[in-house]
């Protein structure tokens, strides 16, 4: 109120300076109120605007304030964040075995992660640069490819940087930043230790040389394909020229034989035998024949070996031959051998058949000129059982396999001779039942002098003065051995004749051949003369 009243005395002295006389007139105190009410309007209306702009400011100190404070809540976090940032990646750097670097080359100063002090054994976390370079074998070579860089190429890789002194080896990766006027300004970047990965890949190369000089030494051609067929490698038996085996790697001998103008017949086969080994996941072997350089015939056996996954898919496949060109040269003289052989014994047979024939001519001749009958006999029995032999070795003769003999065959062939012989005027007089049965020539000649004298006695005994003769021939396959019945309508022998231990010579004969065979007589004498002759050894080959 003091400075209000102040005020007042200052205006009103300041009007009656300017005019004294007002002082005792009316209008003074008219001139003293007006000056009170523009005073007192001026007053509240600067107090109001006082009060509203401390209000204002109040206010801004308060949003300031809060503003303020979330700011350093926000810094607060963010610097425990950054903080959290730098444990991770400290961590990181453990884990990884790397650590980083920046190289001011402004100062020449060079700050080191707390990792990589360790790693490289660095004394501080900043240094001369040469610190961190004379820690590898090779410094010379870091820092041309750190002068190498350039504003477009400014990335710089490096792999395995060895240690001095230290079988330790790193990886180095690297930004370069330039200035303005393009000159190296900062080398930013990691230094990763690789040593497992080198010791790795050392022992994988070791392992690698160590195959391959096995693979190139062994005798034996190998190749490896991957699904396609395509060659994958080659050791120097299958291909031997160097520039040949080095184009086929990648390429299939369809490529092989274009390269070298041959036919592709040879491919397609061995395309299909791939396919054939790929699709049923089994190994394939087959023969390959074909010429050196020299020009001389080569046999190969071959096998594709397909190569499974754990997945049991296909991996690759695996060729390999062995040279069996002497083996398959003997095996080819042996074959010409044998087809020599086998010549030569067809014609000892059909050398045995004539000679056997021309005895039986003989016989046959002197069987004409005899005038006792009972000679006459003797010679046609003798006649018909040469015959018999001759029939055998005729068999033989004509046959492929000259070891055994089809039974079937030679038992029909042997019935219609003698009944040709025998019984000239009769037709349709033998049945016959037989399987198809191969014996070895041991049995075979006993077994058809057998037969010849069960057939010879039918005819000779059994049928003279029948109208309706029949004659069944049966041999049938039984287990191991076989089953022989020969039997006829005829009236039989009697009954106190035992054929095993008959006294003529075509009963000693049956029986003796029955026992060289291991046979058992069974003999039917009612309807007709049956024999059954059971064979349990015979060597039966069907």
């Amino acid at each position: 109120m003091a400075r209000k009243e102040d005020d007042m005395h200052w205006l009103l002295r300041r009007q009656l300076s300017d005019n004294p006389q007002q002082e005792s007139s009316s209008s003074f105190i008219h001139a003293i109120n007006k000056a009170y009410r523009v005073f007192d309007d001026n007053y509240l209306r600067i107090k109001l605007i006082l009060r509203r702009k401390i209000y204002q400011l109040v206010q801004s100190n308060a949003e300031l304030q809060k503003l303020l404070q979330e700011k350093n809540t926000e810094i607060s976090s963010n610097s425990e964040h950054h903080q959290k940032l730098l444990e991770n990646l400290r961590r990181a750097e453990i884990v990884a075995h790397l650590g980083s670097f920046t190289w001011n080359l402004q100062d020449r100063v060079i700050d080191f992660s707390e990792n990589l002090t360790q790693l490289l054994g660095l004394a501080g976390a900043s240094g001369n640069p040469l610190t961190l370079l004379r820690k590898f074998e090779e410094p010379g070579l870091i820092l041309q490819a750190f002068k190498s860089a350039s504003v477009i190429h400014n990335t710089v890789g490096l792999e395995n940087l060895k240690m001095k002194l230290e079988r330790r080896y790193f990886i180095l990766e690297a930004q370069i930043a330039f200035d303005e006027n393009g000159r190296l300004s900062q080398i930013s970047g990691i230094f990763k230790e690789n040593t497992r990965m080198v010791n790795v890949n050392t022992r994988a190369e070791d392992q690698k040389k160590f195959y391959e000089a096995i693979l190139n030494n062994i005798p034996v051609d190998i190749a490896i394909f991957n699904e396609d067929h395509k060659y994958l490698y080659l050791n120097p038996i299958a291909v031997t020229n160097q520039e040949t085996r080095d184009y086929l790697l990648g390429r299939d001998d369809f490529d092989y034989c274009r390269f070298k103008n041959l036919d592709t017949t040879k491919a397609e086969h061995r395309r299909a035998i791939f396919l054939q080994a790929k699709d049923s996941k089994q190994a394939v072997e087959f023969e390959d024949a074909g010429t050196n350089a020299n020009a001389e015939r080569r046999y190969m056996l071959r096998r594709f070996f397909p190569v499974l996954s754990a997945e049991g898919k296909f991996a690759f496949m695996i060729g390999y031959g062995v040279d069996i060109t002497k083996m398959k040269k003997q095996e080819l003289s042996l074959e010409r051998s044998l087809h020599e052989k086998e010549a030569l014994l067809g014609e000892v047979h059909h050398s045995v058949k004539n000679n056997l024939t021309l005895i039986v001519a003989l016989l046959e001749i002197n069987s004409t000129h005899e005038k006792d009958v009972l000679v006459k006999k003797y010679f046609n029995e003798i006649r018909n059982r040469i015959s018999a032999l001759a029939l055998i070795y005729d068999k033989l003769y004509r046959t492929e396999v000259f070891n055994r003999i089809n039974l079937r065959d030679y038992i029909a062939a042997l019935t219609q001779s003698l009944q040709q012989s025998l019984l000239p005027a009769r037709r349709d007089v033998v049945e016959l039942d037989l399987d198809e049965i191969y014996v070895d020539n041991k049995n075979a000649v006993p077994l058809a002098l057998l037969v010849n004298e069960l057939v010879s006695n039918a005819f000779i005994h059994a049928f003279p003065g029948m109208e309706d003769p029949k004659l069944l021939v049966s041999l049938k396959v039984k287990d191991s051995g076989a089953v022989l019945v020969i039997a006829d309508n005829g009236p039989g022998l009697p009954q106190d004749a035992d054929i095993t231990k008959g006294k003529t010579f075509g009963f000693k004969l049956i029986g003796l051949f029955t026992r060289q065979l291991k046979g058992k007589f069974s003999v039917t004498n009612h309807t007709g003369f049956r024999v059954e002759i059971t064979f349990q050894n015979l060597n039966v080959v069907r």
